[in-house]
């Protein structure tokens, strides 16, 4: 005689299913999040401009032709793109995936683009640069510790980047050795910006707000704590490499001063460890000028 389950096994495996279903879901699909960002420094030129950020996307494929994240950046009518680093997965690699979606962005908006821990790193075990070359020839501008202008209307905003300051050359900085060369990259980015032009920083790790903020950038664009993996409710996220349990800086705006700093919790998903309340993000700022 066959034995029926208890109704608590029953619940209990209709609550996993129900759980594992949303699991599933949350991790093959993105949702886009806005952002009204306002500054006194904002030439006139500039309202309502609005950039996409994408980060962490790990050589993810979204589709054929990477439809699901084209079609999404599309629909947000962006004037500008930005990627926060971490478009390739040091281990995975999957090259052609970053390609094909940097090939079909460019033809949306301009692009840029700065490099995260896993580009730097795959550098340094290959000790060869092959994703550079790439991107460029699809049409990408790469801000290595660098920057640039964007116009309209006759005016203009600065548009900064730097690279992740944990990977060096040959290996991973530690300690002082961090300040120093985010410090160095931060003075050579900045020099000849002037405190009343607006500003936007591209930099993938959000853990260093305080070093950032000490320099007059109005914007930042960051990335790489994944949204904290696992989102607590009431609590928020769970883990970030760089900042441990319970990190303070995993996706949303955070202001230090006259810095304003959004994180994007990544578009990376479908490969371990997965996100658990916590589905991938395309972040959409819209800029406007505020009164002083």
């Amino acid at each position: 005689m066959k034995q029926q389950k208890s109704p608590l096994l029953r619940g209990a495996a209709y609550i996993a299913g129900v759980f594992t279903a949303l699991t599933v879901w949350q991790n093959t699909h993105i949702i886009t999040t806005e952002y009204k960002i306002r500054s006194i420094h904002l030439p006139t030129a500039f309202e309502g401009f609005r950039i996409a950020v994408l980060a962490d996307i790990h050589s993810r494929n979204f589709g054929e032709a990477q439809k699901q994240v084209l079609d999404r950046v599309r629909e947000a009518m962006p004037d500008l793109i930005v990627v926060a680093g971490d478009w390739l997965d040091a281990k995975r690699g999957h090259i052609e995936y970053c390609i094909t979606q940097a090939a079909g962005l460019t033809e949306i908006a301009p692009v840029y683009a700065v490099y995260g821990n896993h580009e730097l790193s795959r550098i340094r075990q290959t000790d060869r640069d092959c994703f550079s070359p790439a991107l460029e020839r699809a049409g990408v501008h790469l801000l290595h510790s660098c920057g640039t202008q964007i116009e309209r209307g006759g005016m203009f905003i600065n548009l900064l980047g730097i690279e992740d300051p944990t990977e060096g050359t040959d290996r991973q900085l530690r300690g002082t050795e961090i300040a120093q060369a985010l410090d160095g990259m931060l003075h050579r980015v900045m020099t000849g910006i002037l405190p009343d032009e607006f500003t936007i920083l591209l930099a993938h790790r959000p853990e260093f707000l305080l070093h950032y903020a000490k320099y007059p950038i109005n914007l930042i664009c960051a990335g790489h704590a994944h949204g904290g993996q696992v989102r607590l409710p009431g609590l928020g996220g769970l883990f970030a490499p760089g900042q441990g349990l319970f990190p303070k800086y995993t996706g949303g705006a955070y202001t230090e001063g006259q810095t304003t700093m959004v994180v994007s919790r990544g578009l990376g998903g479908q490969e371990a460890p997965i996100r658990i309340l916590n589905t991938p993000e395309l972040v959409m700022l819209e800029l406007h000028t505020e009164m002083g």
